[in-house]
């Protein structure tokens, strides 16, 4: 772990002094393009008593020989102790409660039936990543995960939280420092794919690894201006992936750069899967406000078989408004 370590921190002194354009990410974070001092054993070993548990050793690590808080993915890493602040919701301060997901394929169901249980919480995860709004990154503490981050939206816990695929915190940060010299980090870093955009396209087209063409549609957002040949890549994504992740990430992207995405994001208000008929009218509302063209469409969701997509619909249309509370 001693080579990590070093390897780290002289990326992240490149990374800090190199004259290289910057992600916008990057120069908002906390402190800057600092981190934090390191804390010292027994401020951890106290923080750990007070909450019964053991932090995981990657994790742990960081912040005894690296640092604690600061510069990092989205909006920088969270100090230790602002784990679950006030403004923060995370899981009511209770860390040696195991968080019960694993990160196998069957996330999506297995959130879905643990919810059925009333145990589909983030008792057992610290926040080590504010996104903004709800959206966090959490690493797991406690639990057949423990060690794991993943991506969470607090406010919505009908949502299937997202697992990085690194294994540990220090291979998760590493990464990401990877992504930062030739300026390739997009605004909600989670896996990304080395290349440019025409590998990527490659990749997103013809690779069999439903995770490989996630990672290359998210990707894709990171590479500005975007081809026609990306473009028409995601269109096709977008309509006719069997993967719904590759569907939303390519979503996400078309609505980032395409500035003529409204009309393929209005086609997929008709998406099979709910989860990408509700991410379509999000960036939908986000990328056009012309009712007359899509205010039909977007209002069917309003009957939506889903109860989530039919709370999402009420509320930003409302919020649009493309219709009010007296029409649902």
């Amino acid at each position: 772990m001693d080579d990590v370590v070093a390897r780290i921190q002289a990326k992240l002194t490149a990374a800090c002094t190199e004259p290289v354009p910057r992600p916008r990410v990057f120069v908002r974070a906390p402190g800057g393009q600092r981190l934090g001092a390191p804390l010292s054993e027994e401020r951890l070993v106290a923080y750990e008593t007070r909450h019964g548990i053991r932090l995981p050793r990657s994790y742990r690590t960081f912040l005894r020989e690296i640092g604690n808080g600061g510069v990092g993915p989205d909006c920088g890493l969270l100090p230790l102790t602002r784990w679950s602040a006030h403004d923060i919701p995370t899981a009511n301060h209770q860390l040696e409660r195991a968080f019960a997901l694993e990160p196998t394929d069957s996330v999506a169901a297995d959130w879905a039936r643990l919810r059925d249980l009333r145990n589909n919480s983030y008792a057992g995860t610290h926040t080590v990543v504010h996104r903004g709004c709800h959206e966090m990154t959490l690493l797991v503490i406690s639990g057949p995960a423990r060690g794991r981050l993943l991506d969470a939206n607090l406010g919505d816990l009908a949502a299937p939280p997202v697992f990085h695929p690194q294994p540990d915190f220090l291979a998760w940060y590493e990464h990401w420092l990877d992504t930062l010299p030739r300026g390739e980090l997009v605004p909600d870093f989670r896996d990304q794919r080395r290349g440019g955009s025409e590998d990527l396209v490659d990749v997103l087209t013809t690779s069999g690894a439903p995770g490989e063409r996630r990672a290359a549609a998210y990707t894709l957002g990171g590479r500005q201006p975007l081809t026609d040949r990306a473009r028409a890549a995601l269109v096709q994504a977008l309509a006719d992936d069997p993967d719904r992740g590759v569907r939303m990430d390519a979503a996400r992207t078309l609505a980032e750069l395409d500035s003529g995405a409204a009309r393929v994001l209005a086609s997929a208000l008709k998406d099979p899967d709910h989860w990408v008929r509700r991410r379509a009218l999000v960036y939908l509302l986000q990328v056009s406000n012309d009712e007359t063209a899509y205010g039909s469409a977007a209002r069917e969701l309003l009957r939506d078989e889903s109860p989530n997509v039919r709370m999402t619909a009420a509320d930003l249309l409302e919020r649009a408004g493309w219709t009010s509370r007296e029409h649902w």
